[in-house]
């Protein structure tokens, strides 16, 4: 998902740089996608952990509550904020016109290294004492690729898998929609169409598999616009009032069309998406204004480890199913858990820096 330390959040590796952008603030303008890039991260982090805790099984919410469950219940969308602002992140990698070697190799490693050190002692307890060595499991989930096999759960990490094949194929997608610098958005429709023209076939000529691949396919939709997105944030330009206007609306209709479940199946999976790009153009103009009391910087701190804390916290999630403390007040256990996890999340992305810095040495420009 995202840049290394300030300015690149380690989880997806793709760089957008904010020190340029100094002399704006970003009103109505691209550039506040990148200005406030980490806080719009750490929302969407906080808010798909709350969205993990609300969906427990058994979990049983009082009706005066049932607005911020609902709330709560937006958070999927998140995921759709991430592939979003990932793909705007990887124009600003890819158009410095890097070795395609050293491309893939600070992506791999910006993900790999803290998918390794968080989830490693999961699957190490998983495969080894609760399938009794199933050794098999635990080299598909080492390499990102059980998702893809079938072989999921306990152990479904999709965000890891899904992200790196995304990556994997961006060379592709940026060369096709900027080449010869022509007819980009148009290029970009053709992506799109054909982007959703698959799932719809998919969804109703082979339900099986489309609902194998639900959370990813339908999702790389929004990754190629995000991946188009990416040189008007870099120009910086401005947008109308009227999109604005109209993020509003889509997220207010979002709540009895997606979390009160008015849609199903890709219908559902799409207006999803459709709300996590509205969320972001709200966010991030929401944080022009939040910053002059600096609480885009509180945001941002959760924002520079945002993947550690995905991967740690449905970690957590998963161990707290299946252990004998799983009942009571289900919800407020998770958050018990799911804080302790963010901390140690936190701690690891420490670690990282210096790992991280260490692993760059051999692609970094003398």
């Amino acid at each position: 998902m995202y840049p290394v330390a300030s300015d690149a959040v380690k989880n997806g590796g793709d760089c957008m740089s904010t020190t340029a952008l100094t002399d704006d603030r970003g009103e109505l303008n691209f550039s506040s996608f990148s200005l406030y890039r980490n806080a719009i991260y750490g929302v969407a982090a906080i808010w798909i952990v709350l969205f993990h805790g609300i969906i427990l099984p058994k979990l049983e919410i009082d009706p005066s509550l049932s607005f911020f469950a609902e709330t709560c219940q937006l958070g999927n969308v998140s995921v759709d904020i991430f592939l979003l602002l990932s793909g705007i992140g990887l124009y600003f990698a890819y158009s410095k016109k890097p070795k395609l070697g050293s491309f893939y190799y600070k992506r791999v490693v910006r993900v790999y290294l803290p998918y390794l050190l968080i989830a490693m002692p999961f699957f190490v307890y998983v495969c080894f004492f609760l399938q009794n060595n199933n050794i098999g499991l635990f080299f598909q989930a080492l390499f990102t690729v059980n998702y893809w096999t079938g072989q999921r759960g306990p152990i479904e990490f999709w965000y890891v898998s899904a992200i790196l094949v995304f990556y994997l194929i961006y060379p592709l997608i940026y060369k096709f929609i900027f080449y010869k610098d022509k007819n980009a958005l148009l290029r970009t429709a053709i992506l799109v169409t054909l982007s959703i023209a698959l799932c719809f076939i998919l969804f109703f000529t082979a339900p099986k598999v489309f609902s194998f691949f639900d959370k990813v396919l339908p999702r790389f939709t929004v990754f190629i616009i995000g991946c188009y997105m990416g040189r008007p944030v870099k120009q910086k330009k401005k947008f109308s009032v009227l999109v604005l206007i109209a993020s509003v609306i889509v997220v207010a209709a979002a709540y009895p069309l997606y979390a009160r479940g008015g849609l199903s199946g890709i219908w559902r999976r799409y207006y999803g998406s459709l709300t996590g790009i509205a969320l972001t153009f709200m966010l991030a103009q929401m944080f022009v204004v939040l910053s002059k009391i600096k609480l885009d910087k509180f945001f941002a701190f959760f924002g520079a480890f945002s993947l550690e804390i995905y991967i740690a916290t449905i970690g957590a999630r998963t161990m707290f199913y299946i252990s004998p403390f799983y009942g009571g007040n289900i919800f407020v256990r998770y958050l018990q858990i799911s804080i302790v996890a963010m901390l140690a999340a936190y701690l690891i992305s420490l670690l990282e820096k210096p790992l991280i810095k260490l692993l760059m040495k051999p692609v970094q420009k003398k």
